[in-house]
């Protein structure tokens, strides 16, 4: 796993030899401007994601019981794998590393399951748990994780 993310890894590789310019600059400066909002993000994910999940999943088990009593166990794993992702993602400021470590896998997984329909839903149980639970600037930080994967999950089905 690298360390930085892709945009400061690509301006630093760039710069080799050379100072870099403001525009060049500018990521490094975004990156760490966010640093505290989105570390303070990755621990809550990490302290919070269980109870975040369990929370979905008793919502998601109200409309539909026979998906969670046969799936319940696998729907947690992966939903916990999700957001443990994003939150690196979150903390690397990285969305590319979501896209590519997670999203494939999920898809894949959920494709050849065809889980699509109740996952989206079950993803959205997770979106409006961690709205109600985060403060708001920490939920934005969120959306566009949550927002692709019920997309992703929404166009298979």
């Amino acid at each position: 796993m690298h360390t930085l993310n892709r945009t400061l890894e690509d301006k630093v590789l760039d710069a080799d030899g050379q100072y870099l310019n403001s525009q060049g600059l500018q990521p490094l400066e975004q990156y760490f401007q966010t640093y505290a909002l989105r570390l303070e993000t990755y621990q809550m994910l990490r302290d919070r994601s269980p109870a975040l999940v369990v929370q979905a999943l008793q919502k998601m088990a109200q409309a539909n019981p026979d998906i969670i009593k046969k799936h319940g166990q696998r729907c947690q794993y992966d939903m916990s794998e999700v957001l443990r992702y994003i939150a690196l993602a979150i903390l690397r400021d990285d969305e590319v590393f979501f896209k590519e470590q997670m999203m494939a896998w999920l898809d894949t997984i959920l494709l050849a399951h065809k889980r699509h329909t109740p996952c989206s839903t079950a993803y959205r149980y997770l979106q409006n748990a961690i709205n109600v639970s985060f403060p708001p600037a920490n939920s934005m930080l969120l959306r566009p994780y949550l927002d692709s994967v019920i997309l992703v999950l929404q166009s298979h089905a």
